[in-house]
């Protein structure tokens, strides 16, 4: 059965719970028996698997600072969690030099919805080609009266005059060519009107940048300079009905964001910790694909440590317990994963409840929509757990590893619903649904078998005319054969796959062909089957 709306652990009814029900129609239902689970195994054998507290209402902390300086000494998940070797600190280095740093100074009106920003931008030319124009990707420019340029410059003043703003691009004629490993710096003034989020609709993709009456999601919010592929050009896409169709190779952020006038109970989710010093905060973010930041005067803030990594749940005061449910599911996430496949990198992750009909990733941050957390039962069984597995997982295959969002898909999102399943059979692995029912069996059933999934799993975002399809091809089928590898190679080498995969294309753009590559170095088995399967390159 799904979550029941009426439900709520002790917790008030609310009407909007049927709206949500009716909203996500197509994700919940329960009328059919369940198919044989594919994959039935034991956990990973993995050790110091964490475990999971049994009161989600206990042992919290609950705090009204939106971005502390200092991390907490102790935490409530470090007793029954053993700390893996978890090394971010803030003196650490990340293992890259990024081509890209941003250094945004931000002038924020919370009231107005407007931001005021100075954006200084260092770009190393990281390609062979010699660049004779350069290419900024701004997506605020899509809404009417979003963007507004306001200058253009080089660092020692001189104002750049040749340039194009269509769309979501600046295009700039720079005065000589940038050679090589050249440096680039420029200076980008600019003012933008956040546009209000528009309700849920069958006719567009859910909309988390901009605001609503309890939240300002400033997301997307800078022009940034997109990949260059050599001999090509720049890697951009238009935006598909659904999906995600930004690339994004990794950069530094230097952000600077000053309040204009002081805002009551005002808490800022950010991709990274903040300095605080009256209404001005400071963040510093090294090797990220993204800089994003939530705001809102009715966060409950509520924080757990896990190693050096502070973990923040950002959710509606009605939403305490489900919001317990996500940082304790966050916390467990980010040990599982950072065990099994790489150490996370960042020394904060803010998970942010959504006024929209959506969870989406970004480094650092994700958000869940609160139509998970009004479906909350009390229990981890439900879009509110897995889902909040499944925004953490893109810290590694989205965030770490990079990829095409719009043309492989799959790279991240099947892998990232993959590793839902991977988390219920670690952290919940005696957790029963019934007498005969593991938490494992119900995934497979609730999150895939119901849909009866099909399609190809290497669809681009363009391929598919509904989200159904798409949602089932690549994440669903893509979980499938995930999970048919898995069982074809053993738990051995697949593992051992997926942290050299982590290893080698660590803040890069990987491609299938990258996948398949390294996969060969760890299994000889003959996979065409599979690949006839599921893959329509293959057929």
């Amino acid at each position: 059965m799904p979550a029941d709306p009426g439900r709520r652990s002790s917790l008030t009814f609310k009407p909007r719970a049927y709206l949500v029900a009716w909203c996500l129609f197509l994700l919940v239902s329960c009328q059919v028996q369940p198919e044989s689970t594919p994959g039935a195994r034991t956990a990973v054998p993995l050790e110091n698997t964490p475990t999971v507290q049994s009161d989600p209402t206990q042992g919290f902390e609950a705090t009204s600072s939106p971005a502390p300086t200092a991390l907490p000494t102790s935490s409530p998940l470090a007793s029954p969690l053993v700390t893996p070797h978890i090394h971010p600190t803030s003196t650490s280095k990340p293992s890259i030099a990024a081509s890209t740093r941003y250094e945004l100074d931000a002038v924020f009106d919370y009231y107005q919805h407007t931001l005021s920003v100075t954006e200084t931008v260092r770009y190393v030319n990281p390609s062979p080609d010699t660049l004779t124009d350069l290419l900024l990707v701004v997506e605020p420019n899509r809404w009417f009266g979003g963007f507004s340029l306001v200058s253009l410059s080089l660092l020692n003043g001189e104002a750049l005059t040749q340039y194009e703003l269509q769309d979501a691009q600046l295009r700039i004629t720079l005065p000589q060519g940038l050679a090589p490993s050249a440096e680039l710096g420029f200076q980008v003034g600019y003012n933008l009107l956040l546009p209000a989020i528009a309700p849920p609709s069958d006719y567009q993709r859910p909309q988390p940048y901009g605001y609503t009456a309890r939240q300002t999601n400033i997301v997307d919010w800078y022009p940034y300079v997109p990949p260059y592929q050599p001999g090509e050009g720049w890697l951009v896409h238009e935006p598909g009905w659904f999906g995600e169709h930004q690339v994004f190779d990794v950069a530094d952020f230097d952000v600077k964001l000053s309040l204009a006038q002081p805002v009551k109970d005002l808490a800022i989710a950010a991709s990274a910790p903040a300095e605080q010093a009256g209404e001005t905060y400071s963040y510093h973010l090294e090797a990220a694909r993204t800089f994003a930041l939530s705001a809102s005067n009715e966060y409950l803030v509520q924080s757990t440590t896990i190693g050096e990594v502070t973990i923040y749940s950002y959710s509606f005061p009605y939403d305490k317990y489900s919001g317990q449910q996500v940082l304790e599911d966050t916390a467990n996430a980010v040990q599982l994963f950072s065990q099994l496949i790489s150490p996370y990198p960042h020394l904060t992750l803010s998970a942010v409840e959504a006024d929209f009909f959506d969870g989406m990733e970004y480094e650092g941050l994700y958000f869940l929509s609160h139509g998970f957390y009004d479906l909350y039962d009390g229990t981890p069984k439900g879009y509110l757990t897995f889902i909040a597995a499944h925004e953490t997982a893109h810290q590694w295959w989205y965030g770490m590893v990079g990829n095409d969002q719009a043309l492989e898909p799959w790279l991240d999102e099947a892998l990232c619903t993959y590793m839902e399943h991977i988390f219920y059979e670690n952290v919940y692995l005696d957790y029963m649904v019934s007498s005969s029912q593991s938490m494992v069996d119900w995934w497979w059933f609730y999150r895939v078998n119901f849909y009866d999934p099909e399609g190809w799993v290497d669809g681009t975002i363009y391929d598919f005319s509904y989200f159904r399809s798409y949602r089932d091809a690549v994440y669903l089928n893509g979980a499938k054969f995930l999970d048919a590898l898995r069982l074809r190679i053993g738990d051995q080498a697949f593992f051992a796959f997926l942290r050299d995969y982590a290893s080698q294309k660590r803040y890069q753009l990987a491609t299938a062909a990258d996948f398949f590559a390294i996969l060969s170095e760890h299994s000889s088995e003959d996979l065409d089957d599979l690949l006839a399967q599921y893959f329509q390159g293959e057929n």
